[in-house]
This record gives structure tokens, sequence and C-alpha cells, in this order.
């Protein structure tokens, strides 16, 4: 049988990085440098070892932490499937636009395996992460062969060191932006198989990864515009052809976006922006608003070339609507402008360089905010995927500027110095923002001084004040001064925007805790009045008037509102089963702890409340089962804190 005539993708871009041997040549350089993808690796792993200390952060509640269908293991997979990203978020209000069940069922197996420990999920980022980098070597390499091996080894590095992925990785809940972009590259690597040796299971397996990749994090679709453009600046392919191949990415896309939309639609999810997540919707006009994303976009660039300071959140009223006006705004016209149209006019000859400007700029089209408001005006994480065609510029440049593109020619050493100080700085500003992910409090304390009007951070910040101030286990206010900080924080808040009945059901809790009861129940009454389907805020409000003003009617009538408001919300059903148990309707009191059961199955105090409740009803072979997973939850939990107590030891 004659042999399949192997496809060399042909016409590179000679004028700007010029290879001075043949294909063959370049390809033996290849051979010199097979350890980059392992160096990347380790690097990437070794960056954000540090990290394996942090403990759950941020996001990181509402995804793993406190979300029951996560931690109900891999039992919960199809429930994943069939809803929004936060519905196991026992606390949220609303459902929300995130569809990523990829993503939650990788949590899921971890709590299955027993390896729900913020060291588990640290580990697995690091890992994952590190497997990105070997990754993207082996594709890019593939991809780039015609080019010097240099510039895809010190594109992946320059990636893999660069600081702005601290809140992709330290973040464990950002696994699904780690997961996106190594499907993506896992897609990448299949379609150059393809074209390498026309095997349709090549082509199949890309589609596929690309699928994976979409349903890890639905932003990626961006790839959608990547492939064709990568085909056409590094394959022989004709535009019909590219078009022909690049098509079939749809398919995925298609599955995936009836699966979301069938998924939000079913749950009814809102579509309003908020304005203290993206300030953007607060522009009078479509030209200030144009405005005002370009001066983010500004800012996004600015991190990007010296990523200092770095922050979590950086939002309403730190940031607000501008005008055309704004340096900043004319900054981002004139730069990404010009960005755009060179890199179009340059596409025509494959300039390497166009090739990294538009891969940025396709990769940023939906942090942009230009084209469709997301729910976010700035948050690092979004800078990931496009920070892989910055990464390839910065290397082309530096190559080009030191001439170290020709093979058998010394390279100037100060191009390794060059480099070397760069990776260095990276991993240093890496490491040591590492340590702010630590917790919440490391990061909120450290980030407020960034953004000290950020109102979403102000609330945040004086959540974590008052856990500093208050033990909420032992219930005990232990240090009056931070809890009364909080107060001045949500206070904050709340006043930067009177609509913010979080802010003030937080500050009505601080209060409380202080017992100055008038004051929180004022507080309470006004979070219910902005948002009467408040959970939380009817939860807490049911607790004042039944423990310290003893009006047993009332308590129950907000319980029982705040359970119909939120079915999942563990707290009131356990706070209304003891008000029906205190009225000897035991029978009523059971059915409302066994719901709450459904959402938290290891909580101590509903299995405890169930057992007495069927002793006291005359049946305590029904409530032995309870009472025995009652002492089994205590030594779990002693064994746990003695674990904790040995190795802080």
């Amino acid at each position: 049988m004659a042999k399949r005539k192997q496809t060399t993708p042909q016409r590179p871009e000679k004028s700007v990085i010029p290879l001075s041997a043949p294909v063959g040549a370049a390809a033996s350089g290849y051979r010199s440098m097979r350890y980059a993808g392992l160096l990347a690796a380790l690097l990437g792993f070794c960056l954000y070892a540090n990290t394996l200390g942090n403990d759950f952060c941020l996001d990181d509640h509402s995804a793993i932490k406190e979300n029951y269908i996560v931690k109900g293991g891999i039992k919960n997979i199809g429930l994943i499937f069939t809803t929004e990203y936060r519905y196991g978020f026992e606390v949220r209000h609303n459902p929300g636009p995130l569809y990523r069940p990829l993503t939650l069922t990788i949590f899921a197996t971890l709590w299955q395996l027993g390896l729900g420990t913020p060291w588990a999920f640290h580990l697995f980022n690091a890992f994952v992460y590190a497997l990105t980098g070997w990754l993207l070597w082996v594709t890019w390499r593939r991809i780039l062969r015609q080019y010097p091996p240099l510039l895809p080894a010190l594109g992946v590095l320059l990636f893999m060191a660069h600081p702005v992925h601290t809140e992709v990785v330290a973040n464990i809940k950002s696994l699904d932006e780690i997961l996106a972009l190594l499907f993506c590259t896992a897609a990448l690597y299949g379609l150059w198989r393809f074209l390498d040796e026309q095997k349709p299971l090549w082509l199949a397996g890309s589609v596929t990864a690309f699928g994976l990749a979409l349903f890890s994090k639905e932003g990626c679709i961006v790839f959608l515009g990547i492939f064709p453009v990568v085909l056409w600046f590094f394959s022989d392919r004709k535009p019909w052809k590219i078009v022909k191949i690049s098509a079939w990415f749809l398919v995925p896309a298609a599955l995936f976006m009836s699966a979301r939309s069938i998924v939000l639609t079913s749950q009814n999810v809102p579509l309003e922006v908020s304005h203290l997540t993206n300030f953007i919707v607060l522009a009078p006009d479509m030209l200030s608003r144009f405005a005002s994303a370009l001066s983010m976009c500004w800012r996004y660039l600015a991190v990007l070339l010296v990523p200092h300071p770095l922050v979590c959140e950086m939002n309403y009223a730190q940031v607000k609507p501008v005008t055309f006006t704004d340096w900043r705004a004319i900054a981002g016209l004139m730069t990404y402008g010009t960005m755009a149209i060179w890199a179009l006019w340059e596409a025509r000859r494959r300039v390497f360089l166009a090739f990294a400007v538009l891969f940025f700029l396709i990769a940023f089209t939906l942090p942009s905010n230009i084209f469709y408001l997301i729910y976010t005006n700035y948050a690092e994480r979004m800078l990931y995927l496009p920070s892989l065609g910055f990464a390839f510029a910065l290397a082309w440049a530096l190559i080009k500027v030191f001439s170290a593109e020709q093979a058998g020619k010394k390279i100037h050493p100060l191009f390794w110095c060059s480099v070397a100080l760069i990776l260095v700085l990276y991993s240093a500003k890496t490491v040591s923002r590492n340590a702010d992910w630590k917790n919440d409090f490391t990061l909120f304390d450290t980030d407020i001084k960034v953004c000290p009007n950020s109102l979403l951070l102000v609330g945040n910040y004086g959540i974590q004040c008052l856990h500093k101030g208050y033990d909420k286990n032992a219930e005990v206010v232990f240090d009056p001064a931070m809890v009364q900080k909080s107060i001045d924080y949500f206070t904050k808040a709340y006043e930067g925007f009177p609509g913010n009945f979080e802010a003030i059901g937080y500050r009505g809790y601080a209060y409380s805790k202080l017992k100055k009861f008038d004051l929180a129940i004022a507080d309470y009454e006004k979070a219910i009045a902005l948002n009467p389907a408040n959970p939380a805020a009817l939860c807490a409000l049911g607790f004042l008037y039944r423990n310290h003003l003893n009006q047993t009617d009332k308590a129950e009538e907000l319980y029982r509102r705040a359970v119909a408001t939120d079915p999942r919300f563990v707290e009131a059903r356990r706070n209304l089963g003891a008000v029906l148990a205190s009225r000897s309707r035991f029978g009523d009191a059971i059915e409302q702890w066994k719901e709450g059961l459904k959402y938290a199955p290891d909580n101590l105090l509903l299995n405890q409340y169930i057992g007495r409740a069927y002793t006291d009803m005359g049946q305590p072979d029904a409530g032995k089962p309870f009472l025995e997973k009652v002492e089994r939850l205590k030594k779990m939990k002693d064994s746990r804190q003695d674990s904790q107590v040995n190795a802080e030891n």
C-alpha cells in the first residue's frame, strides 16, 4: 500500500523571524529543546506550590465549600448538568447565568474521593496548570515547526510565569479557566495532527476536546474565531478549506449552547447586570458605555505590561462611567484600534506578531465589554486566555531585538539576561501574590488598600472583619472593635449604594452580635424592604423575634417566608423546625429538619434534633440512627481537630 503523503504547512512569515536553515534543521532544533515542555510544567507547579497551604477563598465558598451539590459527590452529577453553576450554594438569592458542569463534576469527584480539603484542591489546580504548560509546548512546537523552537518555548515559559494568572490558580474555583485552555490546546493539537496525517479520528478528538472546554467554561467559545486564524497563519490550507475545517467546531458549540439555554431557561435566570459588578451599565448612552469599556480595556493592557498592583475586585465606585474626555478611554481606543487595524492588514503576509495580536484581541472579545456586557467589568482571571497572545508577542519582541532567531548563530548574553530578569520578576510577583490568597481576610485586607472605594470589596472586607471579631461556632464576640470595624465598612458599602440590601443585612447581623437588637431589627427590616425575597434577612429577623422579643408567631411567619423564598436554606428549615418542636408539633418539625438534610446530610444539629424529637415522641428506635450519626460526626470532627493541632505542632 502506498504511503500517504504527509502535508507540511507552508508559507511561514519570513520577513519578521527568518529561518536560516531548512525545515528539517528547524525540526531538529526541537530535539535540543525537548525538555522545554517539562521545564514549563515544572515552573508552573513550583510557582504555585506555596498555595498548597492556602484555605478556600473568595468564590471557592459558593462553588465548592458551601455547595451542597458538589459536596454530595458523584451521585449529584445529573443535578450538576441540569442546574446552573451556583445552584448548590444554599444562601444564593437568585439563580445565575453560568453553566460549567464539567468543572463542578471534577470538584464533586474530589469530594467523593475524600479529598474535600483546600490542600487537595490547590494541589489539583497546580497540577492541571503544570499539565497545561507541557501541553502548550507540545502543541505550539508542532504548529510553529517552521519557526525557531526558541519562539514557542519562550512564549510558553513567559505565559506560565505571568503573575496575572494568580487569580486563576490560587483561587480554586478558577479551575474552569485552566480546564478551558487545557482542552482548547488539546483541540489545537488534535487539529494539527489531523492536518499532518489526514486521519478523521484526530479531527473527532479535536472537536470533542473543544466540547469539553465549553462545558468547563463557556467563555472559550471565542476559539471559534481562533481556530481559523491559526489555520490561516500556519497551514497551507486555502480559505474555503479553512472554513470547512473550522465549521466542525460549530457542532460542540451548538450542543453546548442548546444545553445551557435549556438549563438556564428552566430556572428563569435573570439577565440583569448589576452596576455593583459592572459599572458600565450606569453609562447614560452608548458612546459613554463604549468609552467606559475602553477605559477598562486600557487597564487590562496595563496590568499585562506591568502586573502591579494586582487586585481581586475593581468595581463601582472605584471605577465609574467616563466619556471620551477621559485619557484612559482615548488611550484604549487608540491602542486597541491601532492593534486591530495593523494586525488585520499584516495578516495578509502572515506576520507572526500580527497573529499574536489577533489571538489576544479575539480571546479578549468577551472581557472587553465592547460587544456584549458581561457580569463583571474587571477580573484578572479574564486575562488568562488572552495573555497567551501577549506572551507570544513578548517572546517575538525579545527574539527580534536580540536577533536570536537564526540557527547556529550565538545568541547575545543580554538576551538571556533579559529573559531571566523577566522570569525572575514574574516569578517573584507570583509567589508573593499567592500569599495574599491565603484566606479571605488576607486577600481583602490587602486589596482594600488598592481599591478602597470598590463597594463589593468594601462589603466583603466587612464580612471578614466580622469573622475576626465574632466566633460563630462558640457564639462569642471576642473582639468588639473588629465587629464595630465591620459595621463601619457595611455602612460605607450601603451608603455608597443605598440599594445594597446585603450590606445593610450584614450590618444588622453585626449589630445583633453586639446586642444592639433595636438597630439590628431596623437594618433587617430595611434589607427586606429593599429585597423581599431575602431569605438570609428573613431568617435572621425571625431569630431576633423569637429569642429576644419572644414573639414566636412572628418568628414562624418569617421563617416560613424564608423557606418559601429559598427551599434549600438549611438554617431557616432548622429554625422553623425548632419553633414547631417548641409547640410539640414534632412531626412537622421533623419534616422540616429532614428536608434540610437533603441539602446538608452531615449537619450535626439537624441529625441531633431529629433523633431527640423521635425520642420525645416515644419512638426512640426511629431516632437511634440519627443519634448514632451524631456520634460519628463528633468523632470525625474531633479527629480533624486533633490532626490540625498535630500538624501545627
